[in-house]
């Protein structure tokens, strides 16, 4: 008579008694890990007139090729802005928003796999519209996800986040302990009011210390708004050491084509800004008209690097940047805090002026 002592054996035995033991303790662990997601609210309340981002989180996912996401939110309290991935590939972002709907879709190129794990598939900025006030909600309705071979799987999650608009309240402005008598005191201060920069939490604002290509990138996406020509978002050879407060606004400017990297593939998120790059990535950004033959008069313009040169010139031209006495440029000094806030809201002036 056929039993399980004489198929597996004495020792066997004991190994299925103790494998059905511990699914008995733990039955959670003999099954596979239920994909989920989440929507995290960079704020739970917004004053009207005020940006808040939400970020849709997959948790649990396996080899994800490509997605779609569809949400809807009140469109009375709030404005749709941009939908942005941190994930190399191509986009389609929302066509139309009016209804308070959108849908999103992401999907990577070439032979590549699926992410898997806990994924920050999208961030979605809206603006409260200050038609009205009280407690604006963001759903998840559905999610579509595409495997590296073509599979799909659909869900429901109906997850929401919701964030209480409030009215807008007077100003107060924002002041730094260590900017008394500063030169860019008044830039510093405009730009913190606006959400571009911050201080650090003794209430200084440092503005000698230095700003990392991280930094100066996550500035330029609070200032200004970046449209992708092609959809399609660049893969940076050092991609896992994009910090993580900083992945999405790298994404949204390379889509734009506002920062590249470098000849090697990689972006060198830590890397001190340059005054040279700092220039050029605003260029870009106000889309300046550029003379190929233009070239700057500063006593050390041999410094500036040719390919520089053109894109030198136009800001100077526009008032954006100055040189830094003595007649020079220093192209290759690192950029300070100071000195990269007054930049950006200089450009940011100058696109008002263009636009009124």
């Amino acid at each position: 008579m056929f039993s399980i002592h004489n198929r597996y054996g004495k020792a066997g035995l004991i190994g299925i008694v103790l494998l059905l033991l511990l699914t008995l303790m733990n039955p959670l662990s003999a099954l596979a890990a239920q994909t989920s997601f989440t929507l995290e609210a960079s704020s739970q309340t917004s004053a009207e007139g005020q940006e808040v981002s939400v970020k849709v989180i997959g948790t649990n996912l396996t080899d994800v090729y490509g997605y779609e996401l569809q949400l809807s939110f009140d469109n009375k309290l709030l404005s749709y802005v941009k939908t942005v991935s941190a994930i190399s590939g191509f986009s389609i972002p929302p066509k139309d928003t009016t209804d308070g709907k959108l849908m999103f879709a992401h999907t990577n190129i070439g032979t590549t796999a699926g992410l898997s794990g806990t994924v920050e598939l999208a961030t979605i900025t809206f603006i409260a519209s200050g038609k009205s006030t009280g407690d604006a909600s963001i759903t998840l309705d559905n999610v579509k996800l595409v495997t590296s071979d073509l599979k799909t799987e659909t869900a429901a999650p109906k997850v929401s986040a919701s964030i209480a608009i409030t009215p807008i309240k007077e100003v107060k402005p924002i002041n730094f302990s260590d900017l008394n008598g500063h030169w860019a005191k008044a830039a510093i201060e405009r730009a913190a009011a606006l959400g571009i920069t911050s201080g650090y939490p003794d209430g200084t604002f440092r503005p000698s210390n230095k700003v990392t290509r991280a930094e100066f990138t996550t500035m330029i996406t609070r200032a200004f708004t970046l449209k992708s020509a092609t959809g399609i978002t660049p893969e940076f050879a050092d991609a896992a050491k994009l910090p993580q407060w900083a992945k999405t606004a790298i994404a949204e400017a390379a889509a734009a084509g506002i920062v590249t990297g470098y000849a090697d593939g990689t972006f060198r998120p830590n890397q001190l800004i340059t005054r040279t790059e700092m220039t050029a990535i605003l260029v870009r950004v106000l889309d300046l008209q550029l003379n190929a033959q233009a070239k700057p008069t500063f006593a050390d313009t041999n410094q500036i690097a040719v390919w520089a040169q053109p894109s030198i010139v136009a800001a100077v031209n526009a008032g954006i940047i100055k040189g830094t006495g003595g007649n020079n440029f220093s192209p290759k000094s690192n950029a300070s805090r100071a000195e990269s806030v007054t930049i950006i809201m200089a450009a940011l002036d100058y696109q008002a002026g263009e636009k009124g």
